[in-house]
C-alpha cells in the first residue's frame, strides 16, 4: 500500500524528471541556433533556479540535467550533438573554469553553472527564533482567530526588514530549513563536501504583506535612542542622544520620586551628606551609573571638569568639595580657581542647571558655568567660552561617555583638558564583549558600550599613566529602590520625560535577561603625566 508520503515522493521526482529534461533541452537547442556564431558556445554560462526541495546536494533536477546530458553524449548518432552534450554536460557538472585549468578548454567549455536555490520566507518559522517575535505573539490569546497572529507576524517582519535587513539575514540562514542546506552540508551522516546551490534566494511568498509609505514612514521616525535602531553614523547617534536629552531638559522643573531617587543614590555609592547638600529641590534630576567622586577625591582649590553634566548634580557635589561654593580671590595665575565647568549635549538640561547654580546662591560664572558642548569637540565647545584646555586638576564623568560613538576621542580630549598631574574619574558602563549573541537585536546603547577589555589599553595609549579600571559595585539589577510613582508630576498634570522605562516590544526579551551577566559599570581611574607627553 502507498502512503501519502510515498505518492508525494514520486510526484516530486515527476518534477524533477521534468524540469531536468526541460533545461537540457533548451540548452542544447541555444547550442544549435547558436553553432554558426562567432563566439564559441563554451563562452556560454547557466544559472538554474529551483526550490531548495528539487536541489538536494545536487540530486533532483541538477542530478536530472546530467542524466540526459550524459545520455546524449553517449547514445546520439550524431557527432555534433555529443560534443555540444558534453561540453553542456561540463558546464553543469562544474564550477566555472578558468583557461589555466580547463585542460579541455579548447575543444569543451566547462565555464560552470550557478544553482541558484529558492525558498519561501515562512519557512524560517521566525515566530520560532526571533525573541521579540516570539513575546509578542505570547500577548495573542488562543481565543484569537489566527489574523490576529499573522498580522503582528507581518508587522514585525516588515519592521525588522526595512530597519535592520542585515539581522534577518542572519535569522534566515540560522533556519534548519533554510541555512541547513546551505551552510550547514557536511553535518549528518552523509557529511556532503559541498552545499546543495551557489546562492539561495530567499523570498516572501505572502501577498498580502506589502511595504506600503506608511511602513516606509514608520522606519525612519525618530525614537528614543535606546530604542531606535536607524543608526546611520555617529552623527545620527548623536542628534538623537541630544534629542532625547533636551526633552529631559524641559521638563526638569517638574517634581520626580524623591525617595526614589535618594534611594537609587544611596545604593550606588553617594552617602546622606551628598543626599542633604544636594538638596530636594535637585535630587529627583540625579542622572548617573556610579559615584565617580568617590575616586576623583576632589580637593580644596582644584579645577573640575563635569563631562556630560546634566542637569547639574554631581557638579554641584564637586562646587562642596571644591570649595568653590564659598568665595575664593583669584589665582596667581589669571584662573579663577576654584571652579567647576559643567559640559553637556543638550541645550535645555545646560539652561536647567545653570538657573539652578544662580537659585543656589553659587557664583555664576566666575566659581560655576555650565556649557553646551560635545566631548568629541570638546576644544570648540571651550573657544566659544574663552576657556583654555589643561586648566583643570580633575575631570569626573557620570553615564555620559556611554553613548559616546567615538571614546578614544572623548578620553583623548579628557587628557588635553587636564594639567599636568591631572587625573580623571569616568563612570561609565561596559559591556562583556564576548556576551552579546549575534543573533539577538540589540539596543543602541548596548552596541555603543565599550568592551570592558578595551579601556584600559585605550587609555594607555592615549597618554594615561597609572590607569585602573574599578569595579563601581553599581548593578544593573535587583536594585532596592520605591516604585517610580508616575502621579508625581506637575500640576498641570504633565509628565517628566524619561529616557530609561519599560523596554518596548522590540526588546521586551531583555526584562528576562540578567544585565549584569552582560554589563559592568565601573570607573575609570588615570593620570596625565609631567614632562614630555604623547602628541
Amino acid at each position: 500500500d502507498e502512503s501519502p508520503m510515498s505518492r508525494l515522493y514520486q510526484a516530486q521526482l515527476l518534477k524533477d524528471h521534468a524540469m531536468g529534461y526541460r533545461i537540457a533541452s533548451l540548452m542544447l537547442n541555444h547550442h544549435q541556433l547558436n553553432k554558426d556564431d562567432k563566439h564559441p558556445l563554451y563562452s556560454d554560462r547557466y544559472i538554474v533556479i529551483a526550490g531548495v526541495g528539487h536541489l538536494k546536494h545536487y540530486l533532483g533536477v541538477p542530478d536530472c540535467v546530467n542524466n540526459y546530458l550524459r545520455q546524449e553524449a553517449l547514445l546520439h548518432p550524431h557527432q555534433q550533438r555529443r560534443a555540444a552534450s558534453m561540453d553542456l554536460l561540463l558546464s553543469v557538472s562544474r564550477s566555472p573554469l578558468t583557461a589555466a585549468t580547463s585542460i579541455h578548454r579548447k575543444k569543451f567549455g566547462g565555464n560552470g553553472t550557478a544553482l541558484i536555490g529558492s525558498q519561501m520566507m515562512y519557512e524560517a518559522y521566525l515566530e520560532d527564533s526571533y525573541p521579540p517575535m516570539v513575546e509578542a505573539l505570547k500577548g495573542v490569546s488562543h481565543e484569537d482567530d489566527d489574523d490576529a497572529s499573522d498580522r503582528m507576524k507581518r508587522k514585525m517582519l516588515k519592521g525588522l526588514y526595512l530597519r535592520h535587513p542585515k539581522m534577518l539575514d542572519e535569522y534566515l540562514v540560522k533556519s534548519p530549513e533554510i541555512g541547513g542546506p546551505l551552510l550547514r552540508f557536511a553535518d549528518g551522516i552523509a557529511g556532503f563536501e559541498r552545499p546543495c546551490a551557489d546562492y539561495l534566494f530567499v523570498y516572501d511568498e505572502d501577498d498580502e504583506n506589502v511595504i506600503d509609505q506608511v511602513d516606509l514612514d514608520d522606519a525612519g521616525e525618530a525614537k528614543c535612542p535606546f530604542h531606535q535602531q536607524t543608526i546611520s553614523g555617529s552623527e545620527n547617534a548623536k542628534d538623537e542622544t541630544a534629542q532625547a536629552y533636551e526633552a529631559v531638559g524641559q521638563t526638569a522643573n517638574m517634581k520626580g520620586n524623591i525617595s526614589r531617587a535618594c534611594a537609587i543614590m544611596m545604593q550606588i555609592g553617594y552617602n546622606a551628606e551628598d543626599l542633604a547638600y544636594i538638596g530636594e529641590d535637585d535630587i529627583y534630576n540625579f542622572q548617573g551609573v556610579a559615584n565617580p567622586h568617590s575616586v576623583a577625591r576632589i580637593q580644596t582649590g582644584e579645577a573640575v571638569l563635569d563631562i556630560g553634566s546634566g542637569l547639574g548634580i554631581d557638579s554641584f557635589l564637586a562646587m562642596r568639595d571644591s570649595g568653590a561654593d564659598e568665595y575664593q580671590p583669584a589665582s596667581k595665575d589669571g584662573t579663577s580657581r576654584p571652579i567647576v565647568v559643567g559640559v553637556d549635549l543638550a541645550e535645555s538640561e545646560v539652561k536647567h542647571a545653570t538657573k539652578r547654580a544662580y537659585e543656589r546662591g553659587y557664583g555664576v560664572p566666575q566659581r560655576i558655568q555650565f556649557i553646551r558642548g560635545d566631548i568629541e569637540k570638546l576644544d570648540e565647545a571651550f573657544s566659544l567660552k574663552n576657556l583654555p584646555m589643561e586648566m583643570f586638576d580633575v575631570c569626573i564623568s557620570n553615564g555620559a561617555f556611554c553613548l559616546v560613538p567615538d571614546k578614544a576621542k572623548a578620553f583623548g580630549n579628557v587628557f588635553k583638558a587636564l594639567r599636568p598631574g591631572g587625573r580623571m574619574a569616568i563612570s561609565t558602563t561596559t559591556i562583556f564583549s564576548d556576551r552579546l549573541d549575534p543573533s539577538f537585536e540589540w539596543p543602541v546603547c548596548m552596541r555603543m558600550f565599550a568592551s570592558l577589555e578595551s579601556i584600559k589599553p585605550m587609555c594607555e595609549r592615549i597618554g594615561f599613566k597609572n590607569v585602573s579600571v574599578i569595579d563601581a559595585e553599581s548593578p544593573m539589577e535587583g536594585l532596592d529602590v520605591p516604585i517610580d510613582d508616575e502621579s508625581l508630576n506637575s500640576d498641570d498634570g504633565g509628565k517628566r520625560f524619561k529616557i530609561h522605562g519599560r523596554y518596548t516590544d522590540q526588546f521586551s526579551f531583555l526584562e528576562k535577561m540578567d544585565m549584569d551577566e552582560l554589563c559592568k559599570v565601573i570607573t575609570v581611574y588615570g593620570e596625565k603625566p609631567y614632562g614630555n607627553m604623547p602628541a
